[in-house]
């Protein structure tokens, strides 16, 4: 069977889908559901309450899949409302009862793949260069804001909205005299308080309002079901939810009542977003995290261009300068730490798939002098693991946050490669910038590393003998470090 057939499964707290997907088109050829899960008070406890169907659904996926003939498929779930323990156990019970391997997706990530589907629009690819869009993604526990200048992603904000936030507002509105859609009004500009103080481009703007219609993954291709909605016509269905009973607004929208209680908060945002945002246009569409999904899966083939690379490292520097962190430091120590890596990939000594993270890590090394120079790696980890960073996945994380939290080489792993190539070879201690260029060659189970410097590199052989035996004992050679005398 052509390797272009990719069978796609993904799991939520209300369904488990199987999309059976032509890459190369870009085209759903076939799409079998689940019955939907019976909802609880609390959304985690669907997933274990429902196992029974859930497996019974995943043995018919399988089958499906094993008709097709595909040898290409993977299984993904929903994490967002899930603690670690609780994910690993449904994740095992899942492999024991189908043989499947789930891949949980955490909230960082469902927000990455539902912006590579709004950037997957084409109406994205004919955005001017001066405008600005915002791309509003709504889901089963978050509500993602993404900004984007032209084709050029910015920034991204994201609004707890799930199970918990919708009683609470059930909760103030049930038993009160006033206006439930004020209330609801009021809730939700508590939550924008922070999005309100930024400072907003000036400009032309348009908004992008994603996996609207509820069920929302009907189409892979999301010009199927975009459309451009005239923003009186807005104005009038955010009257509607306003003034009219919750029946009447249950047959015109086709809502059931889970939907119609999440729907309320999602056209108040909307509303009061427009109100400050401004935009002259905006648009509806049908394509979600899924769609990501897919189109990650095409990229990684070759059929079609990856272009999102950027996002996650436009994320990080993000970070990096909300905590006032860069400059030439950082930015020699990434291009050294870069070099060195790839010179031991070429020799097959680490993994290319690391080479983000690495990159990550050292644009944020610096951040916990925001806090405090004493600790700063601890207050590094801090802050990265209160502000995790958009399309890494729970494992890189974690990876991540060891990385920034041992750069101190304090009780670190002898296999923890990316902190020692970040911090014994960062070649900038003294935060001077001496080093003009470095030249790395690794032969006979020896490296070299020659720098170029015209300065006096006292500090920085200091730094790199008093860590290099963890290094030689990390990649099994024996490392040296030579100046040679230059600009």
């Amino acid at each position: 069977m052509s390797k272009r057939q990719f069978g796609l499964i993904y799991i939520s707290s209300y369904q488990a889908r199987l999309f059976i997907v032509d890459l190369k088109k870009l085209a759903i050829i076939e799409q079998l559901s689940s019955v939907q899960f019976v909802q609880g008070g609390k959304k985690f406890e669907v997933y274990e309450n429902e196992l029974p169907r859930l497996t019974d659904a995943l043995i018919g996926f399988k089958r499906k899949i094993a008709e097709y003939g595909i040898d290409n498929y993977k299984v993904y779930g929903n994490r967002q409302l899930l603690d670690k323990i609780s994910a690993r156990y449904l994740a095992d019970q899942i492999k024991v009862r189908t043989g499947l391997e789930i891949e949980w997706l955490n909230g960082a990530q469902i927000a990455y793949y539902k912006i590579i589907a709004g950037m997957a629009l084409p109406q994205f690819s004919e955005l001017a260069d001066d405008e600005f869009t915002y791309l509003l993604s709504m889901g089963s526990a978050m509500l993602n804001l993404t900004l984007f200048k032209g084709q050029h992603y910015l920034s991204t904000w994201n609004f707890a909205l799930g199970p918990e936030e919708i009683e609470e507002m059930a909760a103030m509105t049930r038993d009160t005299p006033s206006d439930p859609i004020d209330i609801i009004g009021d809730y939700i500009s508590r939550k924008l308080v922070s999005f309100k103080t930024i400072e907003k481009p000036t400009g032309k703007s348009r908004i992008i309002i994603q996996h609207v219609f509820g069920r929302g993954e009907q189409s892979l291709r999301p010009q199927e079901k975009a459309r451009v909605i005239d923003l009186k016509q807005f104005a009038g269905v955010y009257s509607d939810f306003r003034e009219a009973p919750d029946q009447y607004l249950m047959e015109k929208y086709e809502l059931d009542t889970d939907s119609l209680a999440r729907m309320k908060p999602t056209i108040v945002l909307i509303n009061q977003l427009v109100k400050i945002i401004k935009p002259h246009m905006m648009t509806l569409t049908q394509s979600s995290a899924i769609t990501g999904l897919m189109i990650q899966e095409a990229a990684r083939l070759k059929y079609r261009p990856d272009e999102y690379s950027t996002i996650v490292l436009t994320a990080t520097k993000n970070i990096a300068r909300r905590y006032e962190s860069g400059g030439q430091h950082v930015n020699l120590s990434n291009k050294f730490a870069l070099h060195i890596f790839d010179r031991l990939a070429h020799a097959g000594m680490v993994d290319r798939r690391d080479r983000q993270l690495l990159e990550i890590a050292a644009r944020l090394h610096d951040i916990g002098n925001f806090v405090n120079f004493h600790n700063h790696y601890e207050h590094a980890a801090y802050i990265v693991g209160a502000n995790q960073i958009i399309g890494l996945s729970d494992w890189e994380n974690e990876m991540l946050l060891s990385i920034l939290k041992h750069q101190d080489i304090t009780n670190l792993n002898a296999d923890e490669r990316e902190t020692t190539i970040l911090l014994i070879f960062s070649l900038d201690a003294s935060r001077k910038q001496k080093i003009s260029k470095i030249v790395v060659s690794i032969k006979d189970e020896k490296m070299l590393i020659v720098v170029t410097s015209k300065r006096d590199l006292t500090l920085e052989r200091w730094v790199f003998e008093k860590n290099v035996n963890l290094a030689e004992a990390v990649f099994g050679m024996k490392i040296a470090m030579k100046q040679k005398r230059g600009k």
